[in-house]
């Protein structure tokens, strides 16, 4: 059987671009002579769609566009993945709708929903009772959502298709290969995964669709952060050459996520043009250069607001990456405004020490002055926190937090100094200075990051056992840290989940990232 694999880039609720997309891929596999073209779970209707599930005018948007397909199917069946409201019961199942010869059958229901990290589906969805094999051509096509699901393959199966959305994370890449690799090899069969590109706001979505043998070797890889398709004739894939899989994920995977990310969050939301600030610092740094590389150096703009306590060789490290990157930069410094806050609040601080106040004065004025220029000039701030900031706190509400998309929340400080390394690995674009330098908010005389937090180095494996691993304190100490450290840093963590609510969405790259995968009442 020929099977198309279009690895598409879908609109969280366009039904109407998503069918317009995937009616071209039903054109282009009958042009080649496909037997059957299959789309993931939700492709109708787009990833995570949410609550949009529960508009009765969607969901029957979604119905109509899947009747509309079966129209163009002329001599190709389809699987196409989308919501199936039960009109009788209520009932809402994620369905695989089945199209033969025109017609529209129910095909087959998610049985096991994912409610875990950025998943929800119990929500919206009721589990399907059974899985049932569906027949074309007088092969058995079992369809599995989820890995859980396998319990359904039967040894009469001929080809096992996923079509479950897997997100891109730093883990998944390897995981789902484990996982394919090992039901292949366990079940003897030939195995097809249909995966989207793109993203749904902070979620990104890499591809990567694949296919392993009955062998337990992989024969057929889509690419990464791209559309693509491909014809897979699974009567030739016993005997097509293994390819290499991923051993690993390199920070330049990473780097290509977020370029990925912060292009498809600007198209889907017909956005053009972005503004930050430079303070000289690689944080700004990372972000300009990912941001000139998604969307083009011409529709970025770098502002530099230095202060009375900015370094002359921060505000030369800014220039510096404005011309290295090719991005526009405007120069507006803060001390008159500054001074100007000082003397108005004067009465009312009277005597008392110069302290956060102060500090975090300058960071809100920064950060009205790039929400001033993106309201002005249509600009949309990016924000440049890192992961381990946002994780202790280390940053100002309304000033350094302001933004419409978190690039590198989660990026861990340690990590955004291999990003750097990556994005000059063809050429200097972030400044040497820049990642030599220690870091420093630049707020008070002579102040480094490391006056308030533990070095980077130490302070970024306790973060990630804590968030990405939900160690306790105890076990962390276990693992050589000590208990002073350790109790410093979780208490830092907890106390700052009110202001982790108040960020923009952060790019997910990790296993556990802030946002709506980590759910922390406070």
């Amino acid at each position: 059987m020929r099977i198309a694999i279009p690895q598409l880039n879908y609109i969280t609720g366009n039904v109407q671009k998503n069918y317009e997309i995937m009616l071209e891929a039903i054109k282009k596999a009958q042009q080649v002579r496909a037997d059957l073209i299959v789309f993931p779970e939700l492709a109708i209707c787009g990833p995570f769609p949410q609550d949009l599930l529960e508009k009765e005018a969607f969901v029957d948007e979604c119905r109509l566009a899947v009747d509309r397909l079966a129209m163009e199917c002329e001599g190709i069946a389809a699987i196409v993945g989308a919501p199936n409201l039960d009109i009788q019961s209520g009932i809402m199942y994620n369905s695989a709708y089945f199209i033969q010869n025109g017609e529209v059958t129910d095909g087959v229901h998610k049985t096991i929903l994912s409610d875990y990290d950025v998943f929800e589906e119990s929500r919206y969805f009721v589990a399907g009772e059974e899985n049932t094999p569906l027949t074309y051509k007088n092969q058995k096509i079992r369809i599995l959502f989820d890995e859980y699901e396998s319990e359904y393959i039967d040894r009469s199966d001929h080809i096992v298709l996923y079509l479950g959305i897997i997100p891109f994370t730093t883990e998944s890449l390897i995981s789902r290969q484990e996982i394919l690799k090992n039901l292949s090899y366990k079940y003897s069969k030939n195995i097809l995964t249909v995966n989207m590109v793109g993203g749904a706001t902070s979620i990104l979505l890499d591809g990567n669709s694949l296919g392993y043998n009955y062998k337990g070797k992989l024969v057929v890889r889509l690419k990464e952060f791209e559309t693509d398709f491909q014809v897979v004739d699974t009567h030739e894939m016993g005997s097509l050459p293994a390819m290499p899989e991923h051993r690993g994920v390199h920070i330049s995977l990473v780097h290509r996520a977020l370029v990925h990310g912060i292009r498809d969050f600007f198209e889907k939301n017909g956005f053009t043009r972005a503004i930050l600030g430079l303070s000289g610092g690689i944080d700004s740094a990372i972000v300009a250069a990912l941001a000139a590389e998604a969307i083009g150096a011409k529709n970025v703009m770098g502002v530099l607001m230095p202060s009375v306590y900015s370094s002359d060789h921060s505000l030369q490290d800014a220039y510096d990456l404005a011309e290295n990157l090719g991005i526009s930069h405007q120069l507006l410094p803060i001390k008159e405004i500054y001074d100007q806050y000082l003397s108005l609040l004067s009465p009312v601080f009277g005597d008392k020490p110069f302290n956060v106040a102060e500090e975090n004065l300058q960071a809100r004025i920064r950060g009205a002055l790039v929400m001033a220029m993106s309201n002005k000039f249509g600009y949309i701030a990016l924000n440049t926190s890192n992961k381990s900031e946002v994780a202790v706190g280390y940053g100002t509400l309304y000033g350094d937090m302001c933004g419409s998309l978190g690039v590198i929340g989660d990026v861990y400080k340690t990590d955004v100094y291999k990003l750097a390394e990556d994005i000059n690995r063809e050429g200097i674009l972030i400044p040497e200075n820049t990642i030599r330098k220690a870091p420093s908010a630049e707020l008070r005389p002579n102040q480094k990051d490391q006056d308030s937090l533990p070095d980077y180095a130490l302070l970024d494996p306790i973060l990630k056992l804590y968030i990405e691993e939900n160690l306790s304190l105890e076990s962390i100490c276990e693992k050589g840290y000590q208990r002073e450290t350790v109790d410093k840093v979780i208490r830092l963590v907890d106390r700052n989940e009110y202001k982790r609510n108040q960020c923009p969405p952060i790019l997910k790259v990790s296993k556990k990232a802030f946002g709506r995968g980590r759910r922390i009442p406070f």
